[in-house]
């Protein structure tokens, strides 16, 4: 059909539904035809030629380096040495009269729940410990979302881990602590 108007073979009718670019139905007796319109339907979203419209930034997230991991540790174990003296002062004090340097199976469970409340508890309320605080570095998932407590969890009881503290120095910076439970620490102005 060459004309410029629509016009159906069978009935005459001049009203179409139209279906793709070049196919029509008449709404009269149903007949499919090929007519080009020219219509073209517009689809569901479009995107715009000015780049000033949607400004999306495909960042990648880094790990932060291993110097700053390297201080946040020693300044999260001054801190955990503080909390423990602390608690050493006012707590029960073993009571021998030879000097040992061994320290009693009590105080390491004790030493060792001070170490995971502290590193539980500053990861999941704020996302970083004082020492990330001090290093503006925080502790994230992978995908960007905030920490569950099983990740913090994970993270503590991954640090316990013989050699742990030694497996990011083989890994590029990516501790087990980080592996495991999906997490990795990231500098402040890095997060997407």
């Amino acid at each position: 059909m060459s004309s410029s108007t629509y016009i159906c073979e069978q009935c005459g009718s001049a009203s179409y539904e139209q279906f793709s670019r070049t196919q029509v139905r008449c709404l009269q007796c149903s007949t499919v035809s090929e007519f080009n319109t020219g219509y073209t339907p517009m689809p569901d979203f479009q995107l715009s030629v000015d780049v000033d419209l949607l400004n999306i930034e495909n960042k990648k997230t880094t790990p932060t380096s291993i110097a700053k991991r390297i201080i946040n540790y020693f300044i999260d174990l001054l801190i955990i040495s503080f909390i423990y003296a602390f608690y050493s002062s006012f707590g029960e004090q073993a009571k021998t009269e030879e000097i040992t340097t061994k320290i009693p199976d009590s105080q390491l469970l004790i030493l060792l729940l001070i170490y995971g409340a502290y590193y539980i508890f500053m990861e999941y309320k704020f996302g970083k410990t004082i020492g990330k605080m001090i290093t503006k570095t925080k502790v994230i998932s992978i995908d960007n979302s905030a920490l569950s407590l099983l990740q913090c969890i994970g993270r503590f009881l991954c640090r316990i881990i013989p050699f742990e503290a030694v497996s990011g120095l083989f890994m590029n910076g990516n501790f087990w602590h980080d592996s495991i439970p999906r997490t990795m620490v990231v500098d402040d102005n890095n997060i997407n």
